[in-house]
């Protein structure tokens, strides 16, 4: 009977620990800043989009000067498409796939595309590949935390929720469901 209490207490003691962390790791920390910072990218060039017809199609045609010239053919990038993709970094950031540091991997080649197509007639769309990939990207690293409403973000400087709650409040407008899906994974939390 002692040991059976024994363990029984030993197991409520294990659920009690078993809450949301107060604080997220530094990575963590860095990959949901990255995140918003790519997310505040891809919001910027949409502005930039929807209301400037001329920066509109002067972005169109820069973009498509790059990508024309068969610097990224390959898969593996030589110099010149490395050098390429970063030309590209300064002319539209949320076209270029960055890796875990922040180094430019790749050309987003489907984003790209929806960019050419829509770059000039539908703001919203021409960007909304790269937006949701950075919101997909700030709710699954905060579920695979556990995170809770008060899990404090470093780096960031902010509460889960209140980082969900910010970035929710600044896509809702250009892309509605990428907004209710951060203020799901909000209440989630």
């Amino acid at each position: 009977m002692r040991r059976a209490l024994a363990l029984a207490a030993v197991a409520v003691a294990a659920l009690v620990g078993c809450g949301p962390p107060e604080k997220l790791s530094e990575e963590q920390g860095r990959t949901l800043a990255g995140a918003r910072e790519h997310l505040d990218d891809a919001i910027d060039t949409e502005e930039t989009l929807r209301t400037s017809r001329a920066e509109a199609r002067r972005l169109r045609a820069r973009v498509r000067e790059l990508v024309s010239d068969g610097s990224f053919e390959s898969r593996k990038l030589d110099e010149f498409g490395i050098a390429r993709l970063g030309q590209l970094r300064e002319v539209v950031p949320s076209l270029v796939i960055l890796d875990a540091d922040g180094d430019m991997r790749a050309l987003d080649r489907r984003s790209t595309e929806a960019f050419l197509r829509f770059a000039e007639r539908d703001a919203a769309k021409a960007l909304l590949g790269p937006a949701s990939r950075q919101v997909n990207l700030m709710v699954q690293t905060l579920e695979e935390a556990d995170a809770g409403k008060e899990t404090e973000i470093p780096v960031v400087g902010r509460s889960a929720e209140a980082y969900l709650r910010e970035a929710e409040r600044d896509v809702k407008g250009i892309w509605p469901s990428l907004g209710r899906r951060l203020a799901a994974a909000r209440d989630e939390l």
